[in-house]
């Protein structure tokens, strides 16, 4: 398990789009809405500096397709369940320490639409893992 954060290395994905059905009210359930996530990884990368093998780091593509399997997946009510969804599944690859997840709902339907951001962030303990 990772455990040395003397490397506090950020593996960042700024800004994914998606298109969605999350929400409490049933309109948002089924018309797809505009969602933008952003992952900060927390990992050492000095292995993956020396050797130069993808192997020795955080594969960003496959971190990529966990986002978009959870947000283009079951609807969420709530965005604290869906961002701490991703963050558990994120935790999983042992190599990352910490992850903060940032949530965008680009028009949440409040007077009109408004932008909702929730950003948390989560170390594999908070999951037990």
């Amino acid at each position: 398990m990772f455990n040395d954060i003397s490397h506090q290395d950020k593996i960042i994905l700024p800004e994914m789009v998606f298109r969605a059905c999350h929400g409490v009210l049933a309109q948002e359930q089924a018309v797809p809405q505009d969602f933008r996530v952003a992952v900060e990884l927390i990992t050492d990368t000095a292995p993956a500096a020396e050797s130069d093998e993808l192997a020795d780091t955080v594969d960003y593509g496959e971190v990529y397709w966990q986002v978009k399997g959870i947000m283009e997946g079951r609807p969420h009510r709530l965005l604290e369940s869906l961002v701490s969804e991703i963050a558990e599944a994120v935790l999983q690859d042992e190599r990352i320490a910490a992850v903060t997840v940032r949530l965008e709902k680009v028009s949440a339907p409040v007077d009109g639409g408004i932008r909702a951001i929730l950003e948390i962030t989560r170390t594999g303990a908070d999951y037990g893992i």
